[in-house]
């Protein structure tokens, strides 16, 4: 189950279970009021079972009542190479590992 709020301050947190052996995960987002996974050209990248979207990153044209959709993929590795947690994101989506199934249902948090 994935679950998520904006913060007073604009930033979007969502939370998700960790299944076992899950050490990693790949947060996929997508633009304003998007409804198809394939279409989640963001990603993001944690450690833990939250992740904190900042206000800043938040998809360019989205406005307030819109929903940004986000689903949560878990791995049992830890990004091979990164600094960021784009560049982890992106190291982790392109490693020649196995992820989990996406999580359902879209997580929508309305901004």
């Amino acid at each position: 189950m994935v679950t998520g709020v904006k913060k007073p301050n604009g930033d979007i947190k969502i939370s998700y279970e960790a299944p076992l052996g899950a050490v990693a995960y790949l947060i996929h987002y997508a633009d304003a009021n998007e409804t198809d996974p394939h279409n989640a050209r963001y990603m993001g990248y944690s450690e833990t079972i939250e992740f904190t979207l900042a206000a800043a990153d938040i998809p360019v044209g989205a406005t307030t009542g819109d929903k940004i959709p986000f689903w949560v993929q878990a791995y049992g590795v830890l990004a091979p190479s990164g600094t960021t947690n784009v560049e982890k994101a992106a190291a982790l989506h392109d490693a020649d590992v196995e992820g989990s199934a996406w999580s359902t249902p879209v997580v929508e948090v309305t901004i």
